[in-house]
């Protein structure tokens, strides 16, 4: 990890070894981790209080307490929301900023709407996926569109955020669904794509795909309205 991300949250190089540690140990007390690093004893209960304060371990309490780590997976799940509500904060102060720039400068279109074809449509699709802030949904009704990429794009943001996958029935068989994500499955549908902090439409035309992408408000209400209309009436798969 490198060390400006490590800065940001408060955190050195050391904390890292001293995570890795648990992680391969077990539970251990102040002192044994304090040998086993390398850090004075001294100092060790300001590093731990850091990685407790990060979410990295949990301490056990006892005579002598004992730390422990926490799941990696949950470690990340756990940063991402702590970033997440830093630049929710953030956003205040720049939207405020935003309305003074432009009552200087002048209004700055911030939507766009685009048509995408080829190969581009499928990086888009991975792009919205990984992309998104808290959830995304997910329509795959064609076998090109469930990619091994697409789909591990999907497993591994269903670790941070909720993720809703719609599968036509005659593909549905033949995709894996991660354990962690919410899947249903409907007879047909005209077509597909991925909602998140934008939208991309995608429907076959010729013999490839076409896709609509796009940051529009009403465009993404109107496209996650549908999705959820779709997703009652699917069956779980």
């Amino acid at each position: 990890m490198k060390k400006s991300v490590l800065k940001t949250l408060g955190l050195e190089e050391r904390d890292l070894a001293i995570y890795a540690l648990l992680v391969e140990r077990g539970a251990l007390t102040a002192r044994e981790i304090a040998e086993m690093v390398g850090i004075p004893y001294t100092k060790i209960y300001q590093r731990l209080d850091a990685l407790e304060g990060q979410g990295f371990l949990e301490r056990i309490e006892g005579r002598p307490a004992r730390y422990a780590a926490r799941p990696p997976a949950e470690v990340y799940k756990g940063l991402v929301s702590y970033a997440s509500a830093a630049l929710k904060a953030l956003k205040e102060q720049l939207d405020l900023l935003q309305t003074l720039y432009e009552s200087r400068y002048g209004k700055a279109s911030t939507t766009f709407i685009a048509l995408i074809r080829g190969d581009k449509v499928m990086e888009l699709l991975e792009e919205v996926i990984k992309s998104s802030d808290s959830a995304v949904y997910v329509a795959l009704p064609y076998p090109e569109l469930a990619t091994p990429r697409v789909m591990a794009a999907i497993e591994e943001e269903s670790k941070r955020i909720e993720v809703k996958l719609l599968l036509a029935k005659k593909i549905a068989k033949y995709v894996y669904s991660p354990p962690r994500v919410n899947a249903r499955a409907l007879e047909d549908m005209f077509g597909g794509g991925a909602l998140g902090n934008s939208a991309l439409l995608v429907v076959r035309h010729g013999e490839g795909l076409l896709g609509i992408h796009s940051n529009e408000r009403y465009l993404l209400d109107i496209a996650k309205t549908y999705f959820n209309y779709l997703w009652d009436r699917a069956e779980p798969v």
